[in-house]
């Protein structure tokens, strides 16, 4: 009788313990799904990588995102879609103003100007990044940083030239501009003509003369797709571009108060890398496009003041249609502008 309760008792412990292994095992097998729009090998793709592995080891493997680069999930419009429904975990996001229009905010020209002030513009206690946090709130998403990823420029195709590109004088060229009111206000005010071409038709628009630019263009972009029908660029440092990390909130409320943290901090352990990384690549591919024959034009600090003040006076007025005005004021007060 007693070795019958014992074997009993054995096979109940056996049972618990593989219940209790097969948990462990389930848990340590988790994993997220995280959408990029970017190529492989992207830098900004590899610094979100990187914040995926730490990730990993602080949850001791209990956490594994993994990510999926060059939009094979989807637009980055669609994947945002996707993360508000919860159907995706996390995305390296850009907002647009079809899902809430304050996400003109991400294109306002003049909220900062040159690399110091764009970095200092995505620091944790930034009320640019208190908005941003606001604006995908609205949207039922969890904001948790912004990465920088590169100035604007405009790049010109051959056979136009552009002699006075830093003031108000009609350039008497169309420029692609992307679909945000107080860019394109920006845009007109300093003399170009604007076109709403699709990004990935713009090589052969601005090849046949469709457009004779793009004012989305950075040093990497301009080299990788289109240095065989530009002459020159033209930088533009009161404008730029970031990336998000944005989290689905049905993930973020199923985390404990623990991982969450260690999602925020493994974000701001990369923030700064990834934004040396953003020079350096921008640098790099200055260099290369030199090297190339296309001509590379820098404002001077008199000209980006200027530009600074044509926003303040024609994009800002656009903006504050949809965006709160205490913020942006905010933000200029933030940055010393």
């Amino acid at each position: 009788m007693v070795k019958k309760v014992c074997s009993v008792l054995l096979a109940a412990f056996l049972l618990a313990t593989g219940v209790f292994w097969m948990n462990k095992e389930a848990e340590a097998a988790r994993k997220l799904r995280m959408g990029s729009h970017y190529v492989s090998g992207y830098f900004l793709n590899e610094g979100f990588k990187r914040i995926n592995e730490r990730i990993k080891q602080a949850t001791n493997g209990e956490i594994e995102i993994v990510m999926y680069e060059n939009s094979s999930l989807g637009s980055y419009e669609q994947m945002l879609q996707e993360v508000m429904r919860g159907t995706l975990d996390m995305q390296a996001a850009w907002g647009t103003p079809r899902f809430n229009k304050q996400f003109e905010i991400l294109a306002t020209p003049g909220l900062a100007a040159g690399w110091e002030q764009v970095y200092k513009l995505t620091s944790s206690d930034s009320p640019f990044t208190a908005y941003l946090k606001q604006i995908y709130g609205e949207i039922g998403t969890v904001y948790i940083g912004s990465l920088v990823d590169s100035l604007s420029a405009v790049a010109i195709r051959k056979a136009k030239t552009i002699e006075h590109p830093y003031d108000k004088s009609n350039k008497e060229c169309t420029i692609r501009v992307v679909d945000f009111a107080a860019s394109r206000a920006w845009w007109k005010a300093m003399g170009y003509q604007i076109a709403s071409t699709q990004y990935a038709e713009l090589f052969s628009a601005m090849q046949t003369g469709v457009v004779d630019g793009d004012m989305g263009a950075g040093m990497e972009s301009t080299y990788l797709r289109y240095r065989d029908v530009v002459s020159a660029l033209y930088e533009i440092p009161n404008e730029f571009w970031l990336l998000d990390l944005v989290v689905s909130k049905k993930l973020w409320d199923s985390l404990d108060d623990k991982t969450k943290q260690i999602f925020i901090d493994a974000f701001e352990a990369e923030r700064e890398s990834v934004y040396e990384a953003a020079k350096a690549s921008w640098n790099d591919y200055k260099q290369k496009l030199i090297d190339s024959g296309i001509k590379i034009v820098s404002p001077t600090p008199e000209e980006i003041k200027f530009m600074n003040q044509i926003a303040f006076d024609y994009a800002w007025p656009e903006a504050e249609k949809v965006l709160d005005g205490k913020a942006l004021q905010a933000i200029r007060e933030y940055l010393g502008n």
